[in-house]
């Protein structure tokens, strides 16, 4: 008897170690996941009189890219300095990724800075970019003689445009998936344009937003939105968790998330693609959204007057329930009462226009 007892409790001692083994790994990959997705790297040199120090980013989330350029939000410094006057010229670029910025300076003995955000090298380059790319940061350091006095290229991990990365800081970030100009959007508007008809009357003639409307016509245009992605597109809504737990959370994870161009072609779409496609329709027409977001999941506010001061709620998960948009604006109306108290976020997609951050393509 007290042998099997020994055997037990070192079986017992081997199983707790093992896994204490598998915590400590994940919380050690998941701390090094965190460091990289803040972390820089610096590289210095130059030659004489010229001193150069480059500070670049590890990892780059593409989607952001688009804002940063808009609010020349500087990623990339370059310091630098000079034992005697000259008269620099610093160019940098992402390769494959931006065009060529380039900077005159004045250098003498004491460093100065100048940052860099080079512009998209086009369109089609992020659009191109579903999968992390290892790309470098290219910078070439001239005097106006031509003479070189610095060349270096900084390894960059670009992240997939497809990346959201969730943390307080970024979470005004999620509207650059909201993309009203889209010729996709235009086309599920003009689908939804029919269902009007068919909202129980007095119903807008057209997708007029705000414009002589009261709170039942906005809620009507939201229906026929609705109805739209239900009998037109026979959307599916996809079970899967949204990982942010607001703005107070110090944590940091990544979703994938398609745009509302890619959702409408595949017919398909998790709870924060459905709502930023729906976003997307409904800031076309001029109206308010906001993004909420309850533990785990998210649907659709829209502000049925203009003044922001009631909204009423939409949630995409009712695609799979058969029913017509006024049923669902109802359901989701009590889904946001019943959840009031623990709201993990509201984000407007206004404030995140404000702060620069407008769709990404």
């Amino acid at each position: 008897m007290r042998k099997k007892l020994v055997v037990l409790v070192l079986m017992l001692v081997l199983l707790v170690s093992l896994a204490g083994g598998y915590v400590v790994g994940g919380l050690s990959a998941y701390a090094r996941f965190q460091q990289n997705s803040m972390a820089s790297q610096e590289h210095c040199g130059g030659q004489a009189p010229v001193h150069i120090c480059i500070k670049t980013p590890l990892t780059l989330f593409s989607a952001y890219y688009p804002s940063y350029v808009a609010t020349r939000t500087s990623l990339f410094t370059v310091d630098y300095s000079s034992d005697r006057p000259l008269t620099l010229l610093i160019s940098m670029s992402i390769q494959g990724f931006s065009q060529l910025e380039t900077h005159t300076v004045s250098a003498f003995s004491r460093t100065q800075s100048t940052g860099f955000i080079p512009p998209l090298l086009n369109e089609q380059v992020l659009r191109r970019l579903t999968s992390d790319s290892n790309t470098s940061v290219q910078v070439h350091v001239t005097d106006t003689a031509g003479h070189n006095y610095y060349l270096d290229d900084s390894p960059l991990l670009l992240r997939s445009r497809w990346q959201m990365q969730w943390m307080a800081s970024n979470r005004l970030r999620i509207a650059a998936w909201v993309t009203p100009d889209d010729p996709a959007i235009a086309q599920l508007l003009s689908r939804a344009a029919n269902h009007l008809a068919l909202q129980p009357p007095p119903a807008p003639a057209a997708l007029v937003g705000y414009t002589n409307a009261d709170p039942r016509s906005v809620r009507d245009q939201v229906d026929a939105i609705f109805d739209a992605l239900r009998l037109d597109y026979h959307m599916r809504y996809i079970q899967a968790s949204v990982p942010y737990s607001g703005p107070g959370d110090t944590s940091i994870a990544l979703q994938t998330v398609k745009l509302p161009a890619e959702v409408l072609q595949e017919q398909s779409g998790m709870c924060v693609e459905l709502t930023l496609l729906l976003a997307s329709a409904v800031e076309s027409i001029g109206l308010h959204a906001e993004i909420v977001i309850i533990p785990g999941h998210a649907f659709l506010g829209v502000a049925v007057k203009p003044d922001g001061s009631r909204f009423e709620y939409w949630d995409a998960v009712q695609v799979n329930n058969g029913v017509a948009g006024d049923s669902a604006n109802i359901a989701a109306d009590n889904e946001y009462r019943q959840n009031a108290r623990r709201l993990v976020d509201t984000i407007l997609i206004s404030d995140a226009r404000l702060q620069g951050i407008g769709p990404m393509l």
